[in-house]
């Protein structure tokens, strides 16, 4: 196989799997938005949940205020985010077609459709539910190439590239939310010096367990 290729098979399967891990940490930041009962809470879920990106220093440097309709114009639509849901399918798109004839026509008929899709959709009317049904459709876009990958993919050195990509942005992702909630993990809160903070966005990165219960799991 061309390096070529496997360049492209590899970072498509990483674009396509970040654009949904950029909408899951939206969906979750956004919801925790919506519960904050002081003022400045919000902006504080959302500042968090673009630091888990790695991407609030970015984010600084164009916008003043972590307001709610500039976090998710940045997140989904900034197209001079790297990471934003529609540099992600732009990028992951024109791997694929760089590579056309070594992916099946299930994958590019996934990505090209959900990239036209995405192209239609106007910024301004992704708000309050209408936004939850756009990252709840991103998330299931991901689900679909990757159905499409497992399902029709012969199992040579490009399903394998496709796959290292897939798994690497993954534990990319994880690391970093790791990075941002590692006390919830810590099964003593003098480890840390006091009693860590803790909401139901920790709850729902850490895949739904509290501390007490990771902590039972950790010891």
């Amino acid at each position: 196989m061309l390096g070529r290729t496997a360049q492209h098979l590899f970072w498509l399967s990483r674009y396509v799997e970040r654009a949904e891990n950029m909408a899951r940490l939206l969906d979750v930041g956004y919801r925790m938005s919506l519960t904050a009962r002081r003022e400045g809470g919000a902006s504080e879920h959302m500042l968090s949940m673009m630091q888990a990106a790695e991407v609030d220093e970015a984010f600084a440097e164009k916008y003043e205020q972590a307001d709610l309709d500039s976090v998710v114009y940045f997140m989904m639509f900034e197209p001079d985010n790297p990471s934003s849901v529609h540099s992600c399918l732009l990028a992951a798109r024109t791997n694929a077609r760089s590579v056309r004839t070594a992916i099946t026509l299930d994958m590019w008929e996934s990505l090209n459709s959900a990239w036209l899709t995405f192209s239609q959709i106007k910024p301004r009317d992704v708000k309050g539910a209408k936004l939850l049904g756009v990252l709840q459709w991103v998330k299931q876009l991901s689900h679909e190439f990757r159905g499409a990958l497992l399902g029709t993919k012969l199992r040579d050195d490009g399903y394998c590239f496709s796959q290292v990509g897939n798994f690497i942005e993954r534990a990319d992702n994880t690391a970093r939310i790791l990075d941002m909630k590692y006390y919830v993990l810590l099964p003593r809160a003098k480890m840390i010096g006091g009693e860590p903070r803790y909401s139901a966005m920790d709850a729902d990165l850490a895949g739904g367990f509290g501390p007490s219960q990771l902590s039972s799991r950790l010891s």
